[in-house]
């Protein structure tokens, strides 16, 4: 799983900061790579640990923008193809 801290670092949030607001963009950033076929704890795993913290980063910074969800980075959904199982097995 994806340490907050690595999240915070990403962020760029302040150590000393409340952290409910970014734990929530970090289980929204869970959710939406699980929902893209792409189980938490994917294989290789630091790959997947990058591509989470940084999502939820951008969260954190976009948070409060209406305009959010239908402006996730290509740059991020592309990262979808590189962590998501091949179908019928293992890499």
């Amino acid at each position: 799983m994806v340490d907050l801290e690595a999240v915070r670092r990403f962020a760029g949030a302040d150590p000393e900061a409340d952290s409910t607001a970014l734990e929530m963009c970090l289980q929204a950033a869970v959710g939406w790579y699980q929902s893209a076929g792409v189980p938490p704890g994917s294989e290789p795993e630091e790959l997947y640990d990058f591509w989470v913290a940084n999502l939820a980063a951008w969260m954190y910074d976009n948070r409060g923008n209406a305009d959010m969800a239908a402006g996730i980075p290509l740059y991020i959904v592309s990262s979808v193809h590189q962590l998501r199982p091949p179908k019928g097995g293992s890499a």
